[in-house]
Order: structure tokens, then C-alpha cells, then sequence
């Protein structure tokens, strides 16, 4: 492995490296409460073959989100979990109108694309975790941004 190799694996943020151990003590909660907001949708830990959770970068500053969603603006896992799910994944994907009919996700305003149980064709076979909607659009105030630009398409 050259430096070259090293700079880009140093510098690639959706690498999953801190354990939940390490996570939880980046952002200041308890494993529990990461396991919580797992448990909830609002983050998608990747796993290793024995199963133990790990974070990227991105992971840890989508947990800096939620936090402040939840200690500076008010909100509970509940309502956080309401606006993930107003992300319109049908329209970033560029889902058909038969997709949007057999996709939870299009209905849904209770559960966000990535933990519905029925998925257009579209997503059935992708890894939610490393989807656009999940990394760009949910997080802070890319939502709002992503609904500015495109609200006459929606």
C-alpha cells in the first residue's frame, strides 16, 4: 500500500471505523441511546461478520445532527423520525408510477424509505446505508435544501 492509498482511506468519511463505544463517546450519550435511535431508523450502524456495529464519519455527523434536533430545537425520536420521513426517496431515485404504488415509502409520513418493509424495484436489492436519500438528504438541513431546489418536481 502506498501513501497515496493511505491518504484516500484516511480521507474517506463513509468509512465505518469507530465502534459504538467510541461513537457514543464522540457525541456524548450512552451506547444505549445509540442503540435507541438504531432501534428508531434514524441510523443505519454498518456490521461487521461477528455482528459488532461500526460508524463512519458521516454516521458521527448525522448522530451531531440529531442531537442538536433534540437538545437545541426540541425535538423528540418521534418527530425526527417524521421529517426523515418526508424525504422524497421516489423522486431522487426516479421511481416509476408502478414502483410508487407497491413502495411503502411513497404513503408513509410514519416511517423514512429505508425502514418501510415493502420497497419499490428500485430499492429492494440496494444497501439503504449507503443510498443517497440516507447519506444526503435526511441529515440537518439537507432536506430543506433539497426540497428548495426541486419543490416544483415533488
Amino acid at each position: 500500500m502506498n501513501m497515496t492509498d493511505i491518504d484516500q482511506r484516511l480521507s474517506d468519511k463513509s468509512r465505518p471505523v469507530f465502534t459504538i463505544g467510541v461513537a457514543a463517546d464522540l457525541i456524548g450519550v450512552s451506547v444505549h441511546t445509540l442503540r435507541m435511535y438504531e432501534n428508531e431508523g434514524l441510523i443505519l450502524p454498518r456490521r461487521t461478520e461477528t455482528k459488532r456495529r461500526l460508524y463512519s464519519q458521516i454516521d458521527i455527523e448525522r448522530l451531531q445532527c440529531i442531537r442538536v434536533m433534540i437538545e437545541d430545537h426540541g425535538f423528540n425520536l418521534a418527530g425526527i423520525k417524521a421529517q426523515m420521513s418526508m424525504a422524497p426517496c421516489w423522486e431522487i431515485k426516479g421511481c416509476t408510477e408502478i414502483d410508487r404504488s407497491i413502495c411503502e415509502a411513497y404513503d408513509s409520513a410514519l416511517e423514512p424509505c429505508w425502514m418501510v418493509k415493502v420497497k419499490s424495484q428500485a430499492c429492494q436489492e440496494e444497501d439503504c446505508a449507503a443510498c443517497q436519500v440516507y447519506r444526503e438528504v435526511t441529515t440537518c438541513g439537507n432536506m430543506k435544501s433539497y426540497l428548495r431546489q426541486n419543490w416544483k418536481n415533488i
